[in-house]
């Protein structure tokens, strides 16, 4: 993967240089030292955080079979069907009555209910006559996960840009690992495990909105978006994001059922293969961005993941055990990382645009399922004849070429670039005209390096740098067009981070000779 570099490496350099001196002894400390963005993230770190990692360990075995074969056939085409009709009444739901805490609530017990049952139904199935309950587990099971992963986009929506990306990756490399260990376990054991996770992610999502409360503006149930740029993007601008994603779901939906519309099973050495290949990303993706402090183009990111299904959709092709089971390795990969990348799009997208977040994230994950399924549902309806293979390639082929040329033909979005809040300007966060000219002073005091030195967010930063020029909270609001109370909470964060307690203690920590 190429990724355009940040230009400011002598920031970079001088606060690496300056953290490994003082960093513990050790490999970790070290690491930590070289690695400001993770050690700040690290300062607020609860493993209820990770709670996604649960609900992704449920998805592998109640939906996916827990990956020992490409999906579940007809029972996972049933489920993800369920997910989209619910979706849809979801959305319709939130844009006449809005999204009020009552109604979460009432989703959320409903969603760890269906889902816990769901689980129960399945395994009691399997030890009964197969198929007594299985159309009704699929449809809870279907139902309950709506809300049951979307919830968790409540809790992200309050952490930073750094935070939310971590977080997403940690989660889905744990779920990852999890998932492993689950595929060289007895199928039992996966079912039994599949019945606890839906608990488990409401009690970790519980502990961390309690332990996030502080970070909301008084009377808000999620934070006001940092602005509204999207809502002048062109309208032609999510409809080719959306058609680009269709089409490579689609590709991806008959892959999975590649050649004759039946599961492929992956033999164990390929299972393993596939969580440790989504695990290396998930990880690559880290050290690149938050500790290498390279940004992330968003389209290089779609490109490496169009590579990977190309790769697999070739493999697929020679018929082969070896060829069908790597290809199906290399789709089962893309589609585990899809999620990530999704839900940090989605993330990314409500921080800068008034729409309801829950709204977009319900149209992408509908695009999404509805895409997949529909090349599924087709790769089973065409007759098991050999001759029909090569017209399957070729479909498969065209779909992906067809999102490439969706996505990539000119540079989309155009307010606003994807991911902007994961690059590393550190150094050029605060303008000439903005800091005190005895900052810039060569023989004066010199502004520390707040997201470096200290792990502030960027915006907290920013707010605390028109403090120091001696602005009013309320003037400080005006300026960053936020309340007074969301630059109270900024400025508490960053005296807690800062360990100050007062303005004089704050300048003495803010200005460096």
């Amino acid at each position: 993967m190429s990724f355009a570099a940040n230009e400011a490496e002598d920031v970079r350099a001088s606060a690496s240089s300056a953290d490994s001196g003082t960093s513990s002894a050790g490999k970790a400390g070290s690491f930590l030292g070289s690695a400001p963005r993770i050690r700040a993230i690290l300062r607020d770190f609860s493993w209820a955080f990770l709670g996604l990692a649960a609900v992704r360990i449920w998805i592998q075995c109640t939906i996916y079979d827990r990956y020992a074969f490409t999906d579940a056939g007809l029972t996972s085409v049933v489920i993800n069907a369920s997910r989209v009709i619910l979706t849809a009444i979801v959305i319709a739901f939130i844009l006449k009555c809005g999204f009020p805490r009552n109604a979460r609530r009432i989703l959320s017990w409903f969603s760890v209910s269906a889902m816990t049952l769901g689980s129960v139904l399945f395994l009691v199935d399997a030890q009964l006559h197969p198929g007594t309950f299985d159309a009704l587990a699929c449809i809870l099971a279907g139902c309950g996960l709506v809300w049951g992963g979307g919830q968790w986009m409540e809790f992200y929506l309050r952490l930073s840009p750094d935070e939310s990306f971590f977080y997403a990756l940690v989660s889905l490399a744990l779920g990852s690992l999890g998932g492993m260990v689950l595929g060289y376990l007895p199928e039992r054991v996966g079912a039994m495990v599949s019945v606890v996770m839906p608990t488990v992610s409401f009690a970790m999502l519980a502990w961390s909105l309690r332990l996030t409360q502080g970070r909301l503006e008084e009377g808000r149930l999620d934070p006001a978006p940092q602005d509204t740029r999207y809502d002048s993007e062109p309208a032609t601008t999510w409809v080719r994001l959306l058609l680009g994603l269709a089409f490579i779901e689609f590709a991806m939906g008959i892959a999975r059922g590649f050649p004759h519309g039946s599961s492929f099973e992956l033999a164990p050495v390929f299972q393993t293969l596939h969580q440790v290949g989504v695990i290396g990303i998930s990880f690559a993706g880290l050290y690149i961005v938050l500790v290498r402090n390279r940004f992330m183009r968003y389209s290089t990111l779609w490109c490496f993941m169009l590579a990977l299904v190309a790769v697999g959709i070739i493999l697929l092709t020679s018929l082969n055990w070896y060829g069908l089971s790597l290809g199906s390795t290399s789709i089962a990969i893309v589609n585990t990382v899809m999620l990530s990348v999704l839900w940090f799009t989605c993330y990314d997208i409500a921080r800068h645009a008034s729409v309801i977040p829950y709204v977009f994230l319900g149209v992408v994950w509908s695009v999404f399922l509805l895409a997949r399924e529909a090349g599924r549902i087709f790769v089973m309806l065409v007759p098991p004849h050999d001759d029909f293979v090569t017209f399957i390639d070729v479909l498969m082929i065209l779909a992906l070429t067809m999102s490439i040329a969706v996505m990539f033909t000119d540079r989309i979005p155009v307010k606003r670039e994807m991911f902007e809040g994961l690059r590393f300007d550190a150094g050029k966060r605060v303008l000439a005209s903005d800091v005190p000219s005895a900052v810039l002073a060569s023989d004066g005091p010199q502004r520390v390096d707040l997201v470096q030195v200290y792990g502030l967010t960027k915006r907290e930063a920013e707010v605390i740098d028109y403090l120091m020029q001696g602005k009013s909270k309320a003037q400080v609001g005006r300026e960053l067009f936020i309340s007074e109370n969301t630059v109270r909470g900024y400025v508490k964060n960053a005296y807690s981070k800062m360990d100050v307690h007062n303005k004089e203690q704050l300048r003495e920590k803010y200005y460096r000779s």
